[in-house]
């Protein structure tokens, strides 16, 4: 079974589709520095810290996953957990989803690590494993996109988002998938101007898989956020997803460019359109005729 994701419905003439934070309030909470662990220990401080998110005016709820990869679980003896943590955190997120009233949706967060101790560089087989993992657990939990955070390197990208239709398949369930582009520097030269041309060829890449969203990481860059943004939103056309701070300088420097009518979500701000004409891009549906998200031209 496929299923079609539509933005919420207050993010469609007003600006982007508000994304919640993170979950650093819940460190107290945590026995260790694994917050993912409370997906399985505390699910009432998770669906509260959701609650919290959709008072505050969120309209997708992200996963608390950011650390449950497979290889970051094993940190804590939990690698043969990392399904049922995604499947839980997705879970959660749902039911806090449902019983806030209105149109919300939950963004399931799956980071693939680079590097795993003793390992070093996880092998394309690896990284495809990770990802199929965390995304059949995402979405069988519930999730209505997917956020696929990985390095730069395109053969990377393409195991990760094999691993995510895999993962879909799994699920017996297609959403549409954002990439979130992360620059490892142990992936990539560090000359000036190589990074920005690093995530550019990426971006490249991540245009030729069909994700229907990109948004970049503000970690390690050779030049300013927006800049390096513009370079990225060039080799790639379809919506962004700016995921910063609200307090962070760079908003206001994206705000500034002609970027702002492709964004289609944004981390707990909203963006006007430029004029009443020109809302925000918005994503590609999922393919009816299977997991794989269908691509699309912009």
């Amino acid at each position: 079974m496929t299923t079609r994701f539509t933005e919420p419905k207050a993010g469609s003439r007003t600006g982007p589709a508000l994304v919640s934070g993170g979950f650093g309030e819940l460190s107290a909470r945590a026995g260790s520095s694994c917050l993912e662990e409370l997906n399985i220990t505390d699910p009432k401080a998770v669906i509260d810290v959701h609650r919290r998110h959709l008072d505050e005016g969120a309209e997708i709820l992200r996963t608390n996953t950011g650390g449950a990869s497979p290889e970051r679980l094993d940190r804590y003896r939990m690698h043969d957990e990392a399904f049922i943590v995604s499947y839980m955190a997705a879970e959660h997120a749902s039911k806090a989803a449902r019983s806030h009233g209105g149109d919300r949706r939950v963004m399931g967060v799956a980071r693939v690590e680079a590097l795993a101790p003793l390992i070093g560089f996880l092998p394309l087989d690896r990284v495809e494993a990770a990802s199929r993992t965390m995304a059949s657990g995402l979405v069988g939990g519930g999730a209505d996109l997917l956020l696929l955070e990985t390095a730069q390197c395109p053969a990377r990208i393409v195991a990760a988002m094999a691993g995510a239709r895999r993962g879909m398949a799994d699920a017996g369930r297609a959403v549409p998938v954002l990439v979130k582009l992360r620059y490892e520097t142990r992936l990539g030269a560090l000359a000036r101007g190589a990074i920005t041309d690093g995530l550019a060829r990426a971006a490249a890449a991540v245009a030729g898989i069909g994700a229907q969203g990109l948004s970049l990481a503000p970690d390690n860059l050779d030049r300013p956020y927006a800049e390096t943004l513009r370079a990225v939103a060039t080799a790639y056309g379809g919506p962004l997803f700016v995921d910063l701070s609200p307090s962070s300088p760079h908003w206001a420097a994206v705000a500034e460019t002609d970027l702002r009518r492709r964004i289609a979500w944004a981390a707990g701000r909203r963006l006007e359109p430029l004029d009443d004409t020109e809302a925000p891009a918005r994503p590609a549906p999922a393919n009816d005729a299977g997991p794989r998200p269908a691509a699309r031209s912009y």
